[in-house]
């Protein structure tokens, strides 16, 4: 408890240095807010859960919540998939010794970074019974309109 308390402080304190601090409001450290907020959920997401499992003996997880975590492993593993499909390709073109063209690596470049940000939306957005049911409706209405 005692770690998760320092680790929040700390992090919170990062941030209000940051905050306070016009001379700080620029790229490197506005990275290291957002890091210290992820810090800060991360933290507070897993913590409960470890200190119950590890000194109380609670086991918190039901097989419900094992297929959910299943799904959203899968949803992972398809954005990550998707960022080292390119960097995957590359290496091995170049090992059996095809040479890219300088526009064909920057096109997997460009497909390493900005894939997972295409795939994203329809991973996780697409995963949830509101905007399932939100695309439904339109695809009803567009359809129907033909």
């Amino acid at each position: 408890m005692g770690v998760y308390l320092l680790a929040v402080l700390a992090n919170m304190i990062n941030i209000m240095f940051i905050i306070s601090d016009k001379r700080l409001h620029k790229p490197m450290y506005l990275l290291i807010c957002n890091l210290a907020v992820v810090d800060i959920m991360y933290t507070s997401s897993c913590s409960p859960t470890m200190i119950g499992v590890l000194l109380a003996g609670v086991n918190t997880i039901s097989y419900l919540q094992a297929q959910k975590m299943g799904s959203t492993l899968v949803s992972h593993l398809i954005c990550v998939f998707v960022h080292y499909c390119p960097a995957f390709v590359r290496i091995i073109f170049t090992r059996f010794g095809v040479v890219l063209t300088l526009e064909e690596r920057q096109g997997l470049l460009i497909g390493a970074v900005l894939g997972p940000c295409l795939v994203n939306p329809f991973v996780y957005s697409l995963r949830t019974k509101e905007i399932k049911q939100k695309f439904y409706k339109i695809f009803k209405k567009f359809h129907t309109s033909d």
